[in-house]
């Protein structure tokens, strides 16, 4: 430890200098000097079972969907593009959990820039609908497991719960119009979409619709 013999005070750390009067400060030999003022702490989410099992999950799909496409070979190298959606999955995920603010704008920002940059680049390259039928639709599947993952580790309030499940909604909402406007080649991943939507809203209805009431009540003063 480390002590300023014109402020009479100890200090704690590595500082060269006293911060009160700015002289040099003088070893002592009570403590060790290379002692740290604060424990290294690691961020909460490293250790979290879900984001464990999360990664878990991530690497078996990955795994699974090359060794189907090799044992069943497709003119679409479909694997790669479910890798490249769940790395953007990841790195949405990373960047919101240790952001914690305005979450369900952020998942919209990234879930509209995933879009319309995969459908300018289908026009690009000619236009086989590869952006409709699986880029957009993996992309909602990303956000709306992100946000669930996201609710469940930050502990989200049933404010944010009823912002949620109208986002989720909306996910459900863009593959239903494109199957039905009759947009899309390949619907098993809208279909996956629509079900999850369907799936995360009938859960956040059940599991939290007391407190969804109850804030509902609140904010319309019923």
């Amino acid at each position: 430890m480390k002590s300023c013999n014109y402020c009479n005070v100890k200090i704690r750390g590595n500082k060269e200098k006293c911060p009160l009067c700015g002289n040099p400060l003088s070893y002592t030999h009570i403590e060790n000097t290379e002692e740290d003022i604060f424990p290294a702490i690691p961020p909460f989410y490293e250790s979290h079972l879900a984001i464990r099992i999360m990664i878990f999950i991530s690497i078996v799909s990955v795994v699974v969907s090359f060794a189907v496409n090799i044992i069943f070979p497709s003119n679409i190298n479909w694997p790669l593009l479910f890798l490249f959606g769940l790395i953007s999955g990841w790195l949405g995920l990373l960047v919101i959990v240790q952001k914690r603010y305005h979450i369900p704008k952020k998942i919209m920002w990234q879930t509209g820039i995933i879009s319309l940059l995969s459908i300018f680049w289908d026009w690009r390259t000619g236009w086989r609908g590869w952006s409709l039928s699986y880029v957009i639709p993996i992309a909602c599947i990303s956000a709306m497991v992100i946000m669930f993952v996201t609710a469940r580790i930050l502990k989200l309030s049933a404010r944010d719960y009823i912002i949620y499940s109208l986002i989720d909604s909306l996910f459900g909402i863009i593959p239903l119009i494109f199957i039905l406007f009759g947009w899309v080649k390949v619907i098993y991943p809208s279909v996956i979409s629509i079900g999850l939507s369907i799936i995360s809203i009938s859960a956040i209805l059940i599991f939290q619709g007391e407190d969804i009431k109850t804030e509902m009540d609140k904010r319309m003063h019923i």
